[in-house]
């Protein structure tokens, strides 16, 4: 007895084919007009699927209904298929309404541009072979890094699982490059002694702050003069990395130096209020935003030296201080201290956790103020904190 071809299976043959909703702006009225030829189409296949047994045969009695139903889509909108500038500029304006950082939706958007053009169709009638097939592109002929394979995943799936919400099946060819584990870049004292030397003003202020809180970069860059409370020695961290607040000690070494600093910003404050330079602040909206922006506290405690003109809002702004000026400053420093070892922002944030676990600090306290979701995490510096391998001393100095 010959056995019915899988109308699921026959279903994923043609999909890649059909016009989905989301490739245009219909009006609310032809919503549920579309929704029933769909229907249509599926009962229409499921049939096609029943009457079958070659697969062959299926397959272009299937493709001929899908032609049917594109037409009749097609009629019900005179909107052409949606095309890449488009999509790209809905998923951003999707993207700041969820509050995902400005870095994120620009890298997201890349990647999801280049893989609209990879295939030259809209994502919507792609399914997860293409995926795999792209992803497989990256890793073998462009040969970019595993952070990039990563990131260039991550978009793509943020746009069919958040913005498209099509479920996909399980990509069992695809596999991304592992990340080799590699210990951290601790500076000793010496080394930071030598690195301090190198610097001055803003830069070994900031530098002074990351070794001696464990910031990460951008929560050091985008701290506003409101996230410092003197009275408690506490610098509140907000939307740190996964969108997560904590609290950091203020260095007592450093305290006079960042209220010298809250000081010339309240002077910039004035001059800015002046001329009509605002702040920008994500985080707020309507009226509330307005009055926020006219008070010191959310000004940046790291200021730009020059204000820009938003194009969207036309709004003259100041923002932070770039994060590259203070990599470039660490980068330098570093040569000029002679010091071997690759100096990076973020080099300090493992010597700060180093340093304290050598001084009997636990490794709970330490998670947090690291801001690990994971213990395993912060359990990496365990292995550096000895003198050696291990603790262990080479049988030559016995």
């Amino acid at each position: 007895m010959n056995k019915n071809i899988d109308s699921i299976a026959l279903w994923k043959l043609v999909a890649h084919e059909v016009y989905f909703f989301s490739k245009f702006e219909l009006p609310e009225e032809l919503i549920s007009k579309g929704n029933k030829l769909l229907a249509s189409l599926k009962r229409r296949i499921m049939h096609i699927a029943s009457e079958h047994v070659d697969i062959r045969i299926s397959e272009k009695s299937a493709l001929r209904a899908v032609f049917e139903y594109n037409q009749s889509v097609k009629k019900m909108t005179s909107v052409q298929l949606e095309s890449i500038d488009t999509m790209v500029g809905r998923i951003t304006t999707f993207m700041r309404t969820k509050g995902y950082s400005r870095k994120t939706i620009v890298a997201y958007s890349y990647w999801i541009r280049k893989y609209y053009s990879f295939y030259g169709k809209h994502p919507s009638g792609l399914d997860s072979s293409h995926i795999t097939g792209f992803i497989n592109h990256l890793v073998n002929q462009e040969q970019v890094s595993i952070s990039t394979q990563r990131v260039a995943f991550n978009g793509i799936m943020f746009l069919y699982n958040k913005f498209l919400n099509i479920e996909l099946d399980k990509m069992e060819n695809l596999k991304l490059s592992s990340k080799p584990v590699k210990l951290p870049t601790v500076l000793n004292k010496m080394e930071l002694k030598n690195l301090f030397a190198q610097l001055s003003g803003t830069h070994l202020l900031i530098t002074k702050l990351l070794y001696g809180t464990g910031m990460r970069l951008m929560e050091c860059m985008t701290l506003r003069i409101r996230d410092l409370d003197f009275e408690r020695n506490e610098i509140h961290i907000h939307s740190g990395k996964g969108a997560k607040d904590r609290v950091v000690m203020l260095p007592a070494n450093i305290a006079s130096e960042l209220k010298d600093q809250v000081a010339a910003v309240a002077l910039l404050h004035l001059k800015d209020t002046k001329i009509e330079v605002s702040v920008q602040i994500p985080f707020l909206k309507g009226s509330k935003l307005v009055s926020k922006q006219k008070e010191l506290g959310y000004r940046y405690l790291w200021p730009a030296s020059r204000p820009f003109v938003d194009k969207q809002t036309g709004g003259c702004y100041r923002h932070h201080l770039h994060e590259t000026v203070v990599q470039r400053a660490l980068h330098s420093a570093g040569i000029k201290a002679g010091i071997r070892k690759s100096v990076y922002p973020h080099c300090l944030r493992h010597t700060f956790a180093t340093s304290l676990l050598e001084h009997g600090y636990d490794i709970r306290s330490l998670q947090e103020l690291m801001g690990h979701t994971d213990l395993k995490t912060t359990s990496v510096y365990l292995h550096i904190v000895n003198k050696g391998a291990n603790g262990c001393l080479s049988p030559l100095d016995f």
